[in-house]
């Protein structure tokens, strides 16, 4: 982080190479029948971006431009992962190609109000919390919550799955209780 600040062409070089080799990655994929390059990244802390939004805007919005233009042009979906309170970015994502975002974290952003806000433009993929309901709630809590966020992506733009990777202190009666829950869709 100090770099931004203290050696930014160095940042800038840094960035365009790592940009460039994943921009390779993305053509060599893209030899296979994919529909979708799914990109990661982790921009976000609870409470906002980690480096702010001047320093994200001038620092890694031209490299993800460029990488997420490979795929788009290519008519491929463009998936990104960045953990944390990044939703100040959706619009300017969206912008430059982005289809789906994962994860979608309860404990930083209103899903109620994204799912909404952003139908049509933007579909997200998590939204059951993996800090609070997975491995604190009972099966009843994860059931309720699992049953709240499938009726609020009833009518798209939400894939239903656990906000981040299952962790191992996620007793089994509720990953259970999820996985019934999601089973009812079908």
């Amino acid at each position: 982080m100090l770099d931004f600040h203290l050696h930014p062409a160095f940042v800038h070089e840094l960035f365009g190479a790592i940009a460039d080799y994943n921009i390779a990655q993305v053509r060599a994929a893209l030899r296979h029948d994919i529909d979708c390059v799914y990109f990661g990244d982790d921009w976000g802390k609870q409470l906002g971006l980690q480096m702010g939004y001047p320093l994200w805007r001038e620092f890694i919005y031209p490299q993800i431009e460029r990488m997420y233009a490979a795929a788009r042009e290519a008519g491929k979906y463009v998936m990104i992962h960045s953990c944390g309170d990044v939703d100040e970015l959706f619009d300017g994502l969206i912008g430059i190609g982005v289809n789906l975002f994962n994860p979608f974290q309860p404990e930083v952003m209103d899903v109620e109000d994204l799912i909404g806000r952003y139908r049509g433009r933007l579909a997200f993929c998590g939204g059951l919390s993996t800090q609070k309901t997975l491995p604190y709630g009972f099966p009843d809590d994860v059931r309720r919550e699992s049953r709240r966020l499938l009726k609020l992506g009833a009518e798209g733009g939400y894939i239903f799955s656990p906000a981040h990777a299952v962790e191992g202190d996620v007793p089994l009666e509720n990953m259970l209780a999820f996985i019934e829950e999601a089973r009812r869709q079908i």
